[in-house]
């Protein structure tokens, strides 16, 4: 599993993170974050909690890249 950012225009999603290119032909989850929303760093602890929490609501579309 790897996590990166990077900007939606239209039906494309363009990031500077080269690293992506090892996993070109892979199927993704995508989650689109408020920009109004205000964020703050957390500790590790906390992002891994909230990643287990997003993954578990979203088991189902997990199953389906599965397939």
């Amino acid at each position: 599993m790897y996590a990166t950012i990077g900007t939606v225009k239209g039906n494309t999603v363009f990031t500077s993170d080269t690293s992506l290119e090892r996993y070109d032909g892979k199927k993704v989850v995508i989650t689109v974050l408020d920009d109004e929303t205000q964020y703050t760093t957390v500790s590790d602890e906390k992002l891994f909690a909230l990643s287990d929490s997003l993954i578990n609501q979203n088991m189902e579309a997990y199953r389906e890249l599965a397939k």
